[in-house]
């Protein structure tokens, strides 16, 4: 079903800013918001704009960047009904 799954990341910088996609894993729709600021708390705001013009997720899949792992995030998720399940970086040696 679509945006059942979203995949989120930061990229960057570009411009002096970090670029925050979610993409929804059925559809391949991709969301992209701009960020100067990776805090939580900013991370919270676009997810909460996203999720207001589609659906909420069953399950956020991210690596383990700082704004998805405290404790106001957790609850975030559990707020709105998801689950985060977490990826690891591959390193290259």
């Amino acid at each position: 079903m679509p945006w059942e799954r979203i995949h989120v990341d930061l990229a960057g910088p570009i411009f002096e800013q970090m670029i925050f996609p979610i993409v929804d894993a059925h559809s391949k729709w991709l969301e992209v918001y701009p960020m100067k600021v990776t805090a939580t708390k900013k991370t919270i705001e676009c997810l909460r704009d996203s999720f207001a013009r589609f659906e909420l997720p069953r399950i956020l899949v991210s690596d383990n960047g700082s704004q998805f792992a405290t404790y106001e995030f957790r609850r975030f998720m559990q707020r709105n009904g998801a689950r985060r399940k977490k990826t690891y970086s591959k390193m290259n040696t």
